[in-house]
């Protein structure tokens, strides 16, 4: 091979290799400004934006310009120098316009939570990209379509809450016959309906499943019996017959039967029109060695001799707390007790006699097996204590045959004592003459509605047989009341029928205070609270009051103070529209009550509250402790009003507390005919005496220690004033007053 061909071989092949590498470089979008001295023409519009072109430069140069010089001219020498100008062919950079490129997409990230609580919804995710492979230079074009993707997907956290709705009303139709055969009467209509399930926490279902109308029915008139007026006012026949020592007066009544008239057929009236009473009468003592007064002797019918001790009258007229027949029951307390304190259970009856009795206790016939004294018991004077099986213990919205009746040979006072383990409160036992047939509940509001132990409780019992109850319920909260399938609300009436002996109880995780109880024959009402705490101080106590009929509420009251070291609570309970003045500390305040409703009011140390009302209302008094460092719990104890003053009692003190007092409220100027067991009252043993002006008059409050026992406690005058009985121990405390019922 010849010089000239190998040099073209060489040149061939190093053409070829620059051919390659400027397809591989156009490929990759690298840049080669020069291959082997020649300049490209060329950009890279995927990348960088940046390549060459050839192009001309204009360069200066120096040069030297010489002469001839030395021996015969034969050197050279520097002449000087000079620029002159040429144009090369260079390589110059350019740019070009690179098209904007996508990144890969993100990975899906959760953009939202779930749209909806509860039930199905949907969670909102999201990913993106970026224009960055390359971004766009030079002009070029953005890169196409969206940066940002979303998708939905489904999501559930829970179930939502369904209501309960009711369903239609069903057709009406009758329930039992004519109220009456004759004359208009009533016949009750009635519809029900449905609802449909409350679930996952929904709402249940408020308003009745049931609606009762009256359709009038046996309108044609009966025949009407007569009917006896009220008797009239007794007038005085004659004068007394003796001039001295003690006499009788008669005295006449009279009544006329035209209430009503009969009618159509109807019976006249039984019995006589004309009543006849003696009455004693004196004009002076006689001369003789006898006593100025009467002796005391048993009250008759005819009123021939004063009232006995305990009692207050006009001599035709006697009462009091006293009495001979009494109908008593023992609310349910706390149940879930440790053993050690289910021992100290006790169910308790006091009687406090002037004179040896005897006693007999009565219940229904499956309980009297096991009732004590079913055969009688003789007591001595004083104060006797009677125990009772706890199982007599009522039980909530069950009719029990658990009512006990006590009998006595001559009138007694009767207080009951309730222990539950834990703590106890009492009651004043009112006589069967002085029950009645309409009550207004007082309660306390429970500590705790997630606690059972401090509900509210209402127990009835029933003195004689085909006895209907009507309870018209009042909550304080909005809840209901399950009986026999059926939800009751406020409001709303229960109706239970109860023959003798037996009783009904129910209670309720809200005060049931403002309930009304009424029926058609006399009953015994309880009420009050299982445990209850009135602060955030201390333990719950049981709290219990028999409560005195509407008819025997009053409207004026002095409110004493409660423990020494306790505060005192009172509530003010109106049955019909009341407007109470509330007098305390030189102030005064108005509420206006509306039936079921009542006023709180608080108070502690050495005061004395004044309360008058224009309707008779019930007024209680509760013990508060109001400090970690007290004593004694709460106890609840009824108010005697001015019209329910007597000038006798004899009362008990229960044993087993550490301090019990007598609170006395009288007038100023009977101050010192008062007597305790036929003594003056004593400095030492007064706490306290607070002066108190109601009604323009003077009034005194005494808190007066006192022992177990029984006690007599009386005005030589004859005046009349209230008495309450309280005690307290360590976590522990009882109280009741010594009459509540109308004697004036």
């Amino acid at each position: 091979m010849t010089k000239a061909k190998h040099l073209a071989t060489v040149l061939c092949t190093k053409s070829m290799a620059r051919l390659a590498l400027l397809v591989v470089a156009y490929v990759l979008g690298l840049t080669i400004l020069e291959v082997d001295g020649t300049c490209r023409n060329y950009c890279d519009y995927r990348s960088t934006g940046q390549g060459t072109k050839p192009c001309t430069k204009k360069q200066s140069q120096q040069g030297t310009s010489y002469r001839r010089c030395g021996l015969l001219w034969a050197s050279r020498c520097k002449k000087g120098t000079y620029t002159y100008y040429s144009t090369v062919n260079a390589c110059c950079k350019r740019t070009c316009r690179v098209n904007g490129r996508w990144e890969d997409w993100s990975s899906w990230s959760l953009y939202s939570s779930c749209s909806r609580s509860c039930g199905t919804g949907t969670k909102k995710y999201v990913r993106k990209r970026h224009c960055t492979n390359p971004s766009p230079k030079n002009g070029g074009n953005s890169c196409y379509g969206r940066s940002v993707e979303y998708k939905h997907r489904t999501c559930f956290n829970k179930y939502c809450p369904v209501n309960c709705h009711w369903r239609s009303w069903g057709s009406w139709s009758y329930q039992g016959g004519c109220s009456v055969s004759c004359g208009g009467g009533t016949r009750t209509i009635i519809r029900t309906r449905s609802s449909s399930e409350a679930r996952y926490g929904g709402k249940v279902c408020s308003g009745k499943s049931q609606q009762t109308r009256k359709r009038r029915c046996n309108v044609n008139p009966c025949s009407e019996d007569g009917g006896w007026s009220s008797w009239s006012s007794w007038k005085k026949l004659g004068t007394c017959p003796v001039t001295c020592g003690v006499g009788e007066t008669k005295y006449v009544r009279t009544r006329a039967c035209d209430n009503p008239t009969p009618s159509r057929g109807g019976k006249d009236c039984e019995g006589s029109k004309t009543d006849i009473a003696m009455k004693m009468c004196s004009t002076t003592a006689c001369p003789a060695q006898e006593p100025t007064q009467c002796k005391a002797r048993t009250c008759s019918q005819h009123g021939k001799c004063g009232c006995t001790f305990g009692f207050y009258g006009n001599g035709f007229t006697c009462k009091g707390s006293r009495g001979k027949r009494f109908l008593l029951l023992f609310m349910e307390t706390i149940s879930d007790l440790q053993s050690d304190l289910a021992n100290n259970r006790s169910t308790e009856i006091h009687v406090a006699a002037l004179a040896d009795s005897k006693l007999t206790l009565k219940s229904s016939s499956e309980n009297i097996k096991s009732l004590p004294f079913s055969a009688g018991k003789a007591i001595s004077q004083g104060v006797s204590k009677l125990e009772i099986p706890v199982s007599f213990r009522t039980t909530d919205l069950k009719t029990e045959r658990k009512a006990i009746m006590l009998e006595s040979s001559t009138p007694v006072s009767v207080v009951t004592l309730n222990h539950d383990g834990y703590s106890s409160d009492s009651s004043l036992i009112l006589p069967v003459e002085r029950l009645g047939r309409k009550y207004v509940v007082g309660s306390t509001d429970p500590f705790s509605n997630r606690d059972k132990a401090h509900s509210s409780q209402v127990a009835i019992a029933a003195l004689q047989d085909k006895t209907t109850v009507t309870v018209k319920l009042k909550f304080k909260s909005n809840s209901s009341l399950a009986y026999q399938n059926k939800q009751y609300f406020s409001g709303d009436k229960i109706a239970v029928n109860l023959n003798r002996f037996e009783s009904f109880q129910l209670s309720e995780r809200t005060d049931l205070t403002g309930t009304f109880v009424e029926a058609n024959h006399p009953v015994a009402v309880f009420a009050g609270n299982r445990c209850n705490k009135l602060q955030r101080y201390g333990f719950c106590s049981h709290l219990m009051e028999q409560l005195p009929p509407i008819e025997d509420l009053d409207t004026e009251y002095i409110v004493p103070p409660s423990l020494e070291t306790s505060g005192t609570r009172i509530r003010m309970v109106a049955s019909q529209r009341t407007k109470v003045e509330f007098f305390f500390n030189g102030g005064k305040r108005e509420k206006i009550l509306e039936p079921g409703t009542y006023k709180d009011a608080e108070f502690h140390g050495e005061h004395s509250v004044h309360l008058k009302a224009d309707k008779p209302l019930m007024v209680l008094s509760f013990a508060i402790r109001m400090a970690r460092g007290g004593e004694g719990d709460p106890y609840m104890s009824l108010v005697p009003g001015f019209n329910q003053y007597l000038c006798q009692y004899f009362v008990l003190v229960p044993g087993g507390y550490t301090k019990n007092f007598l609170s006395i409220i009288m007038k100023a100027d009977s101050k010192s005919s008062l007597r305790i067991d036929g003594k003056q009252l004593s400095k030492d043993d007064t706490v306290s005496e607070i002066k108190v002006v109601a009604s323009h008059d003077n009034y005194l409050v005494y808190v007066v220690r006192t022992r177990p026992g029984g006690h007599k406690v009386e005005t030589l005058d004859n005046s009349r004033f209230g008495l309450m009985i309280h005690g307290q121990t360590d976590g522990d405390s009882y109280g009741y007053a010594a009459n509540v019922v109308k004697v004036s």
